[in-house]
């Protein structure tokens, strides 16, 4: 993909875009006509709270000016953005010598909201694998194909959970070790 000089580079650093962009992400920004930016877009602007550049999503545009948010952030900006402080629209990412299209318009808005909905996922049900393990609910349930092994070894005692055969688990009293593979770990907790 060929970039004309019509860009101007910025390299991103913060978290208000994360999901979309990554600390040290160089931004190719395009200068373009302030009216035609469309919601969903992600535009570069100087705010006048601070120094740095921003780059956020355009919430909204109304009565000539823009209302923007990160993607990573819960609420819209305070500052409402107008041409004055309008730099221009991202377009592209450079990330690890490799070049994205960062969506805009009606697929930007829609990114943005399929990266809100996962942290609030996220955040309600934390990462159901584990949440399931903490719940003890597998526990109960009967697991008649897992057998326990005691050994002894000059370390001390051992004790193996085997499936069909197969050790799954390994428990190390002395030590305070418990190791044990997926999905096992559902079932399985060490004694005591």
């Amino acid at each position: 993909m060929e970039i004309s000089k019509s860009f101007v580079y910025f390299s991103y650093h913060g978290n208000s875009m994360r999901g979309t962009f990554r600390e040290g992400d160089l931004l190719l920004v395009r200068s373009i006509n302030f009216a035609s930016i469309c919601p969903g877009d992600v535009i570069t602007f100087k705010s006048s709270r601070c120094v740095k550049l921003i780059a956020h999503r355009v919430r909204a545009v109304f009565n000539g000016s823009l209302l923007t948010r990160g993607d990573a952030l819960q609420f819209s900006d305070r500052e409402i953005v107008t041409p004055d402080m309008f730099l221009g629209r991202v377009e592209y990412v450079e990330r690890n010598n490799k070049l994205y299209s960062v969506l805009g318009g009606w697929n930007g808005h829609l990114w943005a909201q399929s990266l809100r909905l996962s942290r609030y996922f996220k955040n309600i049900l934390g990462n159901p694998y584990r949440a399931l393990r903490a719940s003890g609910l597998f526990q109960r349930l009967a697991i008649p194909f897992v057998s326990q092994v005691v050994l002894a070894t000059p370390e001390g005692s051992r004790i193996k959970y085997l499936f069909l055969g197969r050790s799954v688990a390994t428990w190390q009293p002395a030590q305070g070790r418990f190791i044990c593979r997926k999905p096992f770990d559902l079932f399985i907790k060490p004694p005591g």
